[in-house]
């Protein structure tokens, strides 16, 4: 069992990446916001669900802090967004994964385990 982090603004889609992590086994936690993700690292979680369009605090302020923080650098990121340049914004700071929404679950599920292996 891993800790989860789901950083989403979307309540519907927080609830549903929470449904879908802790139904394979994980302990979950959430944040509506950049801010509040930030403030849950604290718990260095094992993988984090980060979207990039956020109030507060965006995505990518979110995984640089991870990145350039010693005890969070190896916390797995998949970044779920909408963003046309999601892609471009995963690679340049080294997330693990990036996914298009709308995403489906499977492929959401398929990505969270080959990270936690």
């Amino acid at each position: 069992m891993a800790n989860v982090l789901v950083v989403e603004d979307h309540a519907d889609m927080r609830d549903i990446y929470k449904t879908l992590l802790e139904r394979m086994g994980h302990h979950v936690e959430i944040a509506r916001d950049g801010v509040e993700g930030l403030n849950q690292l604290r718990g260095r979680p094992d993988l984090v669900i980060l979207d990039l369009s956020m109030p507060l605090a965006s995505g990518d302020i979110v995984l640089g802090f991870i990145r350039s923080t010693p005890e969070l650098s190896r916390v797995k990121v998949v970044i779920i967004s909408a963003l046309p340049n999601a892609e471009k914004l995963a690679e340049q700071l080294r997330a693990d994964a990036c996914l298009a929404k709308p995403v489906e679950l499977a492929e959401v599920r398929r990505t969270v385990e080959r990270l936690l292996r």
